[in-house]
């Protein structure tokens, strides 16, 4: 009895430290998006977000005006399709949570209690 109990427990551990290699097919947001976000107090933004990814890190930037806004934070959750991020315009902190559907994107940003709509298309 304590030889099957030894063998299961062995067994477990070792399968817990298994190593399995899953390849994912779900979209990635690299690339260039074109983005609106409407409604703000100082009117529309359109402009271009690009995502890139080095080392497995993803970056992106806000585009547009001759602005280039850096998203600090930025992450992406493959299960859900989520992107979050935060950046700084001017002196005002502005949240973003996004959701990608295929080539498509939208959500909010939020600053000063004040939540406004996010859409963006990817471009390539």
């Amino acid at each position: 009895m304590k030889n099957k109990i030894s063998l299961l427990v062995l067994g477990l551990a070792l399968a817990a430290c298994a190593v399995t290699k899953t390849t994912s097919n779900a979209p990635s947001p690299t690339g260039n998006w074109d983005y609106t976000i409407t409604g703000t107090p100082e009117g529309d933004f359109k402009g271009q977000m690009a995502v890139t990814e080095t080392d497995k890190i993803l970056k992106a930037k806000l585009g547009g005006n001759g602005i280039d806004l850096p998203i600090e934070k930025f992450a992406f959750d493959a299960a859900t399709q989520k992107l979050t991020g935060e950046f700084w315009y001017g002196s005002t902190q502005v949240y973003m949570d996004v959701t990608m559907n295929g080539d498509q994107m939208a959500g909010t940003v939020s600053a000063g209690g004040m939540t406004f709509p996010f859409k963006a298309t990817r471009v390539n």
